[in-house]
């Protein structure tokens, strides 16, 4: 008794120093706050199977984030993400003026950075660019996109929002225009050999003969396109009501295709980055003639800023390795799980995860067991029914995933994974009552857990990720609770908790026709060790396990 009593004091600081937790009944241990468990017993003994489960394409429209570029992953293999963005007027109805000449057309597009440094001599920045996985060239082309993106479906009479997948990319290679905009010959680190830099973005002035730093920006894309082609499309072939609004100009100008191949210098390798590109926009230089009272005629400087607004889609050309294509198909047991766990972003794979075993038995009303199953798989039941007819208190339960380092070394690896109900494609329970905020939102919910925990010295690679389950775990055993299958992916920010369409459901084993849409805006694999591990075996700790820690009333 002392000790359950020193636990829960010792149990209840740690939450009040570093989050407050929404569960009244019992407290949680903290995400790895308390390493012992003071007065605890431990069950890690109840069944676990996963096994994997390729997605094939996934939706890919009006993605919170997309990726561009070209990445190698020395596990996984190769993927080239290439995007389309519808482009909007930033005001309807433009008027320009007199014999508009086009005399410059650059589009920018920020890079996820932070600054690292400033010089207090010149004033220059330094930052560090985020989200960014590689650093070798790549080939980019702007094109003109042909292919109108519509908001609705018009096999749903125009009820239900338009989907767009990851595989579509021959859709919009045979709707394009195929003169290249961002063509500046001289300039190829606008095109054939682009990287994205990590450099200041700067603009100068001349003061008193003197040039000086007039504009300072965060990294970001910068490149030219066309003149020829927007004096035409925007000035001279946009007849009458083109320009009226949105909706006309966007079936007008349909769009841009930033399609990426691999540059030739460096054919497998290249670098990936997720940009928002709603930050992107175009600005349009033009020169306009004005007459002035006396009748001289003078050229006033203008503008045109068009948005990378509106329906984008994300399009994902993947070539995966041998290894990464035999494990996720050769090695799939639903029944009895798989050795290795395969997650894998975008268009790749995620896990199917069932707790508690089989339904062979029963309880009847007065809780008897009984020979005729009834729909509780026989674990659940036994917690559920204890022998001796002591309920249980759960105090904590984790499923903690081992990473096969092994399988991908040098590759990125994701900073977080994502446990889900699959049944219902929501978050668990243990979700909603994580109220702990970070300041990167990317880690909050910190004691539900599923960061990646690294090694501190050496390589100082993953090891493990610990996802903390208690209150899904609790409400099965004290609620009756539906014991519903889990999904689990890797995910790009746990704030995001909505699901995407596959375009071919999955129809053996546990149906699926979603996936989370934090798992397709993630570039990034991980390999850990499934259940499926037989004794003996040098890995067979690392298997997966569900641990529960519980106490019973004196």
């Amino acid at each position: 008794m002392q000790n359950n009593s020193f636990y829960k004091f010792l149990l209840l600081t740690s939450v009040v120093l570093v989050f407050s937790s929404c569960d009244k009944d019992f407290n949680e241990i903290g995400a790895g706050f308390i390493d012992d468990h003071y007065g605890l017993l431990k069950d890690d003994t109840k069944s676990v199977v996963a096994y994997n489960q390729s997605m094939g394409a996934v939706q890919s429209n009006n993605l919170p984030i997309n990726a561009l570029g070209y990445y190698n992953n020395p596990f996984f293999g190769k993927t080239k993400a290439s995007v389309v963005t519808q482009v909007e007027l930033i005001g309807a109805n433009p008027t320009f003026g007199t014999n508009p000449i086009v005399t410059k057309v650059e589009l920018s597009l920020p890079y996820s950075s932070r600054l690292t440094a400033t010089d207090a001599a010149t004033g220059d920045h330094t930052y560090e660019l985020d989200s960014i996985y590689g650093t070798s060239k790549i080939k980019l082309s702007i094109y003109e996109s042909k292919y109108y993106l519509r908001d609705l479906d018009a096999q749903t009479g125009f009820e239900e929002v338009q989907k767009y997948y990851s595989g579509d990319g021959p859709d919009f290679d045979n709707n394009k225009n195929p003169d290249r905009l961002n063509d500046d010959v001289n300039s190829p680190s606008q095109n054939d050999a682009f990287f994205f830099n990590s450099e200041e973005l700067k603009t100068y002035k001349t003061v008193d003969g003197t040039q000086t730093v007039d504009t300072r920006t965060a990294p970001g894309m910068r490149i030219n396109l066309r003149k020829s082609f927007f004096q035409d499309k925007i000035f001279n072939g946009a007849t009458a009501g083109k320009l009226i609004n949105n909706n006309v100009f966007k079936e007008y100008f349909r769009g841009l295709y930033f399609k990426v191949e691999n540059n030739l210098d460096s054919p497998n390798q290249g670098s990936l980055a997720m940009l928002n590109f709603r930050q992107g926009k175009i600005t349009i230089t033009y020169n306009v003639n004005v007459t002035a009272t006396n009748g001289n005629v003078t050229t006033e400087e203008k503008t045109l800023v068009l948005n990378l607004a509106g329906n984008t889609v994300n399009l994902l050309e993947n070539d995966y390795s041998n290894d990464y294509l035999s494990g996720i198909t050769s090695a799939v047991n639903p029944v009895q799980g798989d050795p290795r766990l395969y997650l894998k972003g975008g268009a790749g794979s995620l896990a199917v995860i069932s707790l508690f075993g089989e339904d062979t038995r029963g309880y009847d009303s007065e809780g008897n067991p009984t020979a005729t199953p009834n729909g509780v798989a026989d674990e659940l039941d036994d917690l559920r029914n204890p022998a001796d007819g002591q309920k249980l208190i759960v105090n904590e339960a984790n499923l903690t995933f081992s990473i096969d380092s092994s399988a991908f070394m040098g590759a990125s690896e994701p900073n977080r994974i994502y446990l889900y109900d699959l049944n219902n494609n929501t978050p668990i329970f243990d979700y909603y009552t994580d109220i702990s905020i970070n300041p990167d939102p990317k880690r909050s919910k910190l004691i539900h857990g599923g960061i990646i925990e690294k090694i501190k010295t050496g390589n100082k690679r993953g090891y493990q990720y610990k996802i903390r389950l208690t209150n899904h775990i609790r409400n099965l055993i004290n609620k009756d609770s539906t014991n519903v299958k889990l999904g689990l992916a890797v995910t790009e920010s746990i704030a995001t908790a909505t699901s995407a369409k596959l375009k071919t459901p999955i129809l053996t084993g546990m149906p699926i026709d979603r996936v989370p849409l934090s798992s397709v805006i993630n570039p990034l694999g991980t390999v850990i060790f499934g259940n499926n591990i037989p004794v003996g075996n040098v890995n067979y700790a690392k298997r997966l396990k569900l641990e529960i820690y519980y106490t019973k009333p004196n």
